[in-house]
Parts: structure tokens; C-alpha cells; sequence
């Protein structure tokens, strides 16, 4: 890992004030994305100024709701109904909202563990 790699552990709630700030800050959206824990997901949100990077990890439950970013980052649009459709992750407000139609796909929410569920 380099030596000013950031990575800062928010709540859910924190994430829009960080993403305002951000956006204020003129840093770029590079990523969002998911992935399973024991008890639910952690989501991963990078934003960079110039060449610095800031890494927001959030660890939500598997039936917690989280409030979309993309009033602020129309791009995290994509993003947020990709972890929506493919992981079950609960986000809330989507700005352009796919309704689980982004993907052609057989299976609902095929990269959710639903071992960790008891299914």
C-alpha cells in the first residue's frame, strides 16, 4: 500500500456530507463499489483531487439503507444501481434509477452471499 493511501471508515449518514464536500473540493467520483461481508456489505467510495485519492469504506447490514450520492455525482448513478441490482444492496433515491433492469440477467442479485443469509 502506498504511504498516503487514505481510507476513512464513515457511517452511512456521513456519506452525502462527505460527497458534498468533496464535490465542493472539485475531487472527481473514480469509483463505488461493494462487496460481501459475515453481516451485510462494505462499500467502498474513492474520490480524488488531482492525484490524491480518499477512500470512504462503509459497512452497512444487509437490510440497512443507504442514501444515494448521485444527486451530487450523476455518474454514481451507475454505480449504485449496479450494487442495487447485483449485490441486493438497499439504496435509496437513485437519481436515474434502473430498477434492477440495468443488467440482463438470469438470476436476481447473483453476487449476494446468501450463505451468510441462511438460504
Amino acid at each position: 500500500m502506498r504511504e498516503d493511501y487514505v481510507l476513512v471508515d464513515l457511517t452511512p449518514d456521513m456519506l452525502p456530507m462527505k460527497a458534498v464536500k468533496a464535490k465542493n473540493n472539485n475531487a472527481r467520483l473514480v469509483q463505488i463499489c461493494a462487496v460481501n461481508t459475515a453481516d451485510g456489505y462494505d462499500l467502498l467510495y474513492s474520490f480524488a483531487e488531482g492525484y490524491h485519492f480518499v477512500n470512504y469504506k462503509i459497512n452497512v447490514k444487509r437490510n440497512d439503507k443507504i442514501v444515494s450520492i448521485s444527486d451530487i455525482y450523476p455518474s454514481a448513478s451507475l454505480y449504485e444501481n449496479e450494487m442495487r441490482e447485483l449485490f441486493g444492496v438497499n439504496i435509496e433515491f437513485i437519481k436515474l434509477n434502473y430498477n434492477d433492469k440495468l443488467y440482463t440477467i438470469d438470476e436476481v442479485t447473483p453476487f449476494r452471499d446468501n450463505k451468510k443469509e441462511g438460504e
